[in-house]
């Protein structure tokens, strides 16, 4: 839809055909918010599709409101989308570090170039808490013409085609399989690669789509779990089997972070207290246990809500753990170890 001010209203006076513009609905409020909002993901490369997603705003309002063309008032829909880039911005500055390229990351992305590259079946196994879903996120955001599938528990098939549909902006269908074949014809002689995390998630029957997207539109599909997904697909003449025998590239699990990834991402993520000490590096590495998550979304949040205007010390990062996440301190044997 346009703007009304862009659409002259014609008014008859005395035969004569006068042109009145139609008034504006943005103030000025209205067009530097929407200026902000475009700035802000233009700087994060972030697609209006996240915005849209993350407010539960259609796309195309978005589009509209953004582009200052929405036919009423857009104040609403603005203060909405505001809300969410102050609170993402919040979220980035006060717990959440920038990415860092470590050992997941170089990992998951030499799977999915190769997986897409041969057009076959990759794997990356997890535990929980080792960064594949970010990693994942960073790839679908750097890569273009990567579907990122994000499953829900015992997801069916209809949910992953019709999510499939939104992703690549085509009209969906009443049956599964005209669906299906939609998508199909879709990525057929594309570069697309399939990412679908948390695959072991899906019911039986999405997970044979999933191969039959695969095998008909020939693309790269990469599924990404848990040690869930690998006792899932491992066996041999399982009901899986036909997708265990497609895969190309499946690494060993990833059991934790490296030390080296943990160092590096405290470091960036604690940069306002100036030099991370070599002490506090140690801590942090025994708490986390080699979990990005707690590393990422307890200790450094922790440390940065209630250690500001504090020297960053060792005995900060204890007192944080022990007083406000309520962890067990850490035992003599561990504090000894703990440089290892």
């Amino acid at each position: 839809m346009s703007n009304p001010a862009d659409n002259p209203v014609q008014i008859a006076v005395a035969g004569t055909d006068l042109v009145c513009p139609a008034p504006s609905f943005y103030s000025e409020q209205d067009r530097a918010a929407a200026k902000e909002i475009i700035a802000w993901l233009q700087a994060r490369d972030l697609p209006r599709s996240w915005l849209a997603k993350k407010t539960k705003i259609s796309s195309s309002t978005v589009s509209q409101v953004l582009n200052q063309k929405y036919p009423s008032s857009p104040s609403s829909y603005l203060a909405e989308m505001l809300a969410i880039v102050h609170l993402e911005a919040e979220r980035l500055g006060d717990g959440t570090p920038g990415y860092v390229k470590g050992s997941v990351h170089k990992l998951v992305f030499v799977v999915c170039d190769r997986t897409r590259k041969h057009a076959n079946f990759g794997v990356v196994c997890g535990r929980v808490g080792v960064g594949k879903t970010r990693t994942l996120k960073e790839y679908w955001r750097e890569k273009p013409q990567t579907l990122l599938i994000e499953s829900n528990p015992r997801m069916t098939a209809k949910s992953l085609l019709l999510e499939l549909h939104g992703q690549l902006g085509i009209p969906t269908a009443i049956s599964v399989d005209q669906m299906f074949n939609n998508v199909v014809k879709a990525l057929k002689d594309t570069h697309y690669l399939l990412i679908v995390d948390e695959a072991e998630s899906l019911n039986d029957t999405a997970l044979h789509y999933v191969r039959r997207i695969r095998d008909k539109a020939e693309i790269g599909t990469v599924l990404v779990g848990t040690e869930k997904l690998m006792q899932l697909l491992k066996p041999e003449t399982g009901q899986f089997d036909q997708i265990r025998s497609r895969v190309s590239m499946w690494p060993e699990t990833v059991k934790c972070i490296t030390r080296d990834d943990a160092d590096a991402m405290a470091t960036e993520a604690l940069a306002e207290f100036g030099d991370v000490p070599d002490d506090v590096l140690d801590t942090l590495w025994a708490y986390c246990a080699g979990s990005a998550r707690m590393l990422m979304e307890s200790l450094v949040p922790a440390i940065k809500d209630y250690g500001s205007g504090k020297a960053l010390s060792a005995q900060l990062v204890e007192a944080v753990a022990t007083k406000v996440l309520f962890m067990r301190p850490l035992s003599q044997a561990a504090k000894a170890g703990r440089a290892a």
